[in-house]
């Protein structure tokens, strides 16, 4: 496959390919091949190299032109991202094409994304390690994940894959949310707008499980908001809480998983009740009562099951209730705290 044979080659613009990397990166997607790169032997990056020759040798003129549209369209999304300079966010070092030396004719084409090298992942540093000592580090990283989804929101992108492996860790616990790929816009540009849901679908928020629409964009941010709620809880718990708030439900509820979403929204909210009161006995044990009732108000409001009321209830206007402006405050608060009362 000519996207695995690129090792050796330099880009026109002076980036020479490295090593294959074999691990899943959070700034991976389909059709794609990953690399170290780098740039007069100093600059360091991944470099995530995508052909279409998978489904040009099948003569499918809709799934080349699927695959080449969904990458013209991460391209876009990340450039923008560049140029409205969204600093928690991954933007490209470069981007273009290459001749790969397998392959035949346009085959041979590999088109190519290079991000900044991460030291790790969330998952990675905080989730696989669970002895890790630094929840100052934990929380500050959640803070810029914070920032970088409303930075996204801000311009009118919805990312809908919020998640461990989707957080990468940089110098100095510099963290920034990657993987674009499948990113929705409320200009309808996306090759995924007809999607309700466009992320990992084990992670997805509760009302995703029971098959939801999405009619409005902005509707969309509801995910995004959910999913960062569920983030804070999985660092402490060890687990997201869509999983936890089924297994409870399922105790209230005969037949939960196969009723409609709103005859099984009573007994969620039931539940994650419930779920709440455990996860506040839980952050007072680790924490403080002052930090655990910031935890806990902000995972109460973002992963409130009934999608139509998440988000801040001091307002009605739906752009205003979706806003992360509140949580970026109260991460930022939490981050302070923890660094005066000195919890490690």
């Amino acid at each position: 496959m000519p996207s695995t044979a690129l090792e050796g080659i330099t880009t026109a613009s002076g980036w020479k390919i490295g090593k294959m990397i074999n691990k899943t990166s959070g700034t991976g997607g389909n059709f794609c091949t990953r690399y170290t790169a780098s740039y007069k032997d100093e600059k360091i990056g991944f470099l995530k190299a995508m052909d279409l020759s998978r489904v040009m040798s099948s003569g499918n003129l809709e799934d080349i032109n699927r695959i080449s549209s969904e990458y013209l369209f991460e391209q876009r999304i990340l450039e923008k991202c560049k140029d409205k300079k969204l600093t928690r966010v991954v933007t490209p070092l470069d981007s273009g094409e290459v001749t790969s030396p397998s392959g035949i004719g346009p085959y041979r084409t590999v088109y190519y994304i290079i991000f900044e090298l991460a030291e790790c992942d969330l998952r990675e540093q905080f989730l696989n390690d669970i002895n890790h000592d630094s929840w100052l580090s934990v929380f500050k990283s959640l803070h810029h994940v914070a920032v970088g989804i409303r930075q996204l929101h801000k311009i009118g992108v919805a990312h809908q894959d919020i998640k461990p492996s989707n957080v990468l860790l940089f110098e100095s616990n510099n963290s920034k949310i990657s993987d674009l790929g499948r990113v929705t816009d409320d200009k309808n540009e996306s090759p995924f707008s007809d999607y309700s849901y466009t992320g990992d679908p084990a992670y997805a928020p509760i009302e995703m499980k029971f098959g939801v629409n999405i009619n409005e964009f902005i509707d969309r941010r509801a995910s995004d908001l959910y999913m960062f709620g569920s983030l804070i809880y999985h660092v402490i718990e060890g687990v997201q809480i869509s999983p936890i708030l089924i297994n409870e439900s399922n105790l209230l509820m005969p037949n939960f998983q196969i009723s409609s979403y709103y005859e099984a929204l009573p007994f969620m909210k039931s539940a994650f009740t419930t779920i709440i009161n455990r996860f506040s006995d839980k952050c007072q044990n680790k924490f403080d009562e002052e930090i655990a009732n910031e935890l806990v108000s902000i995972v109460n409001e973002l992963c409130n099951p009934d999608y139509q009321f998440r988000g801040n209830k001091k307002h009605s206007s739906k752009i205003m209730r979706l806003s992360m402006e509140k949580y970026v405050g109260k991460m930022a608060s939490v981050v302070r705290k923890i660094r005066i009362k000195g919890f490690r």
